[in-house]
């Protein structure tokens, strides 16, 4: 081969040359090689041409890798050609240095090129890191406002959860409030409205004991027993007394027969309208009645005049009396009647303060009634708010879980975001 004809001292050079060699230095040496084989003419051939013709030629995607890769192939090939100029004739030194001197003319402007390629790309490298450094700022920012946000909602959430508990509480022990005292005025009423009651069927009763103990035996002997006093008095004083006593309880007697007496013929006068009224009625009726007949009477008579005219007389006054009787016993009926009523109106007056006294009991039952179901219908409407705050505290749960959950997936999303910036 040829690195064994190489001079000793040729091989000691290279390898101060290697060792001196910056890594700026190789970096450009490659550059140069790589575009020394890139742009080399056509030239005659040549033992030196020939065998540095043998150096791989990198491809311009991959320039700088092949270049790092054959650094040390390319110094060695270039030295082998020195090594050759220096046995050989100076037409051939001529030559290596024509071939050499080139490539390091055209070197300069790509180093310059290269390193202004290269400071470019660093300076969109660092706007790119300054900008994803930026974006990283205002999404720790982000997730920032986004926490304190969330910690608010949650804390406002909580204090509307509390006030409307709190409202809630206050609403409900007032309503009971509110119930109780209905009630116990209610029940009050109720009371007051039966003590009343109580008392008028007390005074009723007493009116009534008064009114039956007036008979007029008994006011016969109030009425002997005082003209006994006064015949027995000795003195003028107590003859006025008792006199007095005596007009007094005559006045009252004969007012309390007016009253009886206007009563009954009040009564009585009312059972004399309804008695005319149902006499007309009858009386009607009985016109009524007797025209059909008459018609009948005459329909029959027709036919049968010309065959029997005494028995058409008979039938008529057969019917006549019919209806005679008829009336009769129509008059004792209302006759039965109307002393049927007489009992009545006398029972009614007996019966009529005790028909008030049901009706004011059926009355302030009926209030009581009235007030319970006023009771129940506050109930239901207090159940309802109730059940309608329960479910306005469900949503307002269900928000607040969904909203955490929200949290949850915004800190999972922002700590896979780091891990990528990370990366």
């Amino acid at each position: 081969m040829y690195e064994e004809t190489q001079p000793q001292h040729l091989k000691e050079e290279t390898t101060q040359k290697k060792e001196d060699l910056s890594p700026d230095k190789l970096h450009l040496e490659i550059l140069a090689n790589s575009l020394q084989h890139r742009e080399a003419p056509t030239r005659l051939p040549n033992p030196v041409t020939e065998e540095l013709s043998t150096f791989p030629v990198p491809s311009p995607r991959n320039t700088f890798a092949v270049g790092c890769k054959s650094v040390g192939s390319g110094y060695v090939n270039t030295h082998r050609a020195a090594g050759k100029l220096s046995d050989n004739e100076s037409q051939d030194s001529r030559l290596a240095y024509s071939f050499v001197t080139p490539t390091q003319v055209s070197s300069e402007p790509d180093e310059e090129k290269t390193k202004s390629v290269l400071l470019k790309q660093l300076d969109i490298l660092r706007e790119n890191n300054k900008k994803l450094q930026n974006k990283l700022a205002e999404k720790d920012k982000e997730l920032e406002t986004l926490k304190l946000d969330l910690e608010l909602q949650e804390r406002t959430l909580d204090a509307k959860i509390a006030e409307k508990t709190a409202a809630l509480v206050e609403e409900v022990y007032l309503a009971q409030r509110e119930r109780d005292e209905a009630v116990m005025a209610r029940l009050r009423l109720a009371n007051e409205e039966r003590d009343e009651a109580l008392l008028q069927v007390k005074q009723m009763k007493e009116s009534l004991m008064k009114l039956e103990n007036i008979n007029p035996e008994e006011n016969d002997m109030t009425l002997q027993e005082l003209l006994s006093r006064v015949n027995k008095a000795d003195t003028g004083k107590a003859i006025e007394k008792s006199g007095a006593e005596l007009v007094d309880r005559i006045y009252k007697s004969k007012e309390h027969k007016k009253k009886i007496t206007a009563e009954e013929m009040n009564a009585l006068t009312e059972q004399r309208d309804a008695a005319l009224s149902q006499c007309k009625r009858l009386e009607q009726e009985l016109h009524h009645l007797s025209e059909q007949n008459q018609t009948s009477a005459n329909n029959t008579r027709h036919l049968t005049v010309k065959n029997n005219p005494e028995r058409a007389q008979k039938n008529q006054m057969i019917s006549l009396q019919q209806d005679r009787d008829k009336a009769i016993q129509r008059y004792k009926k209302l006759e039965e009647e109307l002393q049927t009523l007489r009992v009545y109106y006398s029972l009614h007056q007996s019966l009529s303060q005790e028909v008030i006294l049901k009706e004011q009991f059926s009355s302030a039952i009926s209030t009581y009634e009235e007030a319970l179901r006023n009771r129940e219908e506050v109930l239901s409407i207090t159940q309802r708010q109730n059940e309608e705050l329960a479910m306005q505290l469900q949503q307002n749960l269900s928000e607040q879980s969904s909203l955490k959950e929200r949290f949850q997936h915004t800190v999972q999303a922002s700590q896979v975001a780091e891990e990528k910036v990370q990366r």
